[in-house]
């Protein structure tokens, strides 16, 4: 067999094959891109990463609308509604969605948010914004315990804004939870579902 023949077939099977020999004995493979880390729901995907408040217009991502019941559901979150879009000087500034409690004394909030983390940070005192170990890449949560030391936003910076999951105590569940977190693991629950089921 000649070498151009060998050549010419070691191109048509490198795609089914993980490697192959070339003449010089190097292995040529493919380098296969990483997969960005994203939320993958039926009305398609919300990929992780920076995005710029000043720019996302219209673009913002609904949580109410582009999660579907099951889905939420399959995160153990139910009773989805939409709330009245908060707006500052005629901006929308977030996308909010009431949901049934985690139980008794502790509710949760699901939002969509043109808040994102270098905002955030420059907002909050330092002991206010945290990075924990998370199964979800990037999240941070963060409170501001001057207006609510009992509520605390698990969040991740997502290309059409900042996804989110709020938890607030009452009563009792104050001294028995960590509302941070129990926002991480409400949003670790939707993140794990949704790239289960894709």
């Amino acid at each position: 067999m000649g070498k151009r023949t060998t050549r010419t077939m070691c191109v048509l099977v490198v795609g089914l094959l993980a490697g192959c020999v070339a003449e010089g004995g190097d292995p040529v493979t493919e380098v296969a891109e990483p997969e960005v880390p994203a939320f993958h729901f039926a009305s398609g995907t919300l990929e992780l990463g920076d995005f710029d408040p000043d720019t996302l217009g219209e673009d913002l991502f609904d949580p109410c609308t582009e999660i579907s019941a099951e889905e939420y559901a399959a995160a153990g979150i139910t009773g989805v509604e939409s709330l009245e879009p908060r707006q500052t000087i005629g901006e929308e500034v977030s996308r909010d969605c009431s949901v049934d409690d985690l139980e008794d004394g502790i509710t949760q909030l699901v939002s969509a948010t043109r808040t994102n983390l270098d905002v955030t940070t420059t907002a909050l005192a330092n002991d206010e914004v945290d990075f924990p170990v998370s199964a979800v890449p990037g999240l941070f949560t963060h409170r501001n315990k001057s207006i609510n030391d009992e509520m605390c936003v698990a969040q991740v910076d997502t290309r059409r804004g900042g996804l989110a999951v709020g938890i607030s105590l009452r009563g009792v569940k104050k001294s028995q939870y960590d509302p941070c977190a129990l926002a991480t693991g409400q949003l670790e629950s939707l993140y794990g579902s949704s790239t289960q089921h894709r």
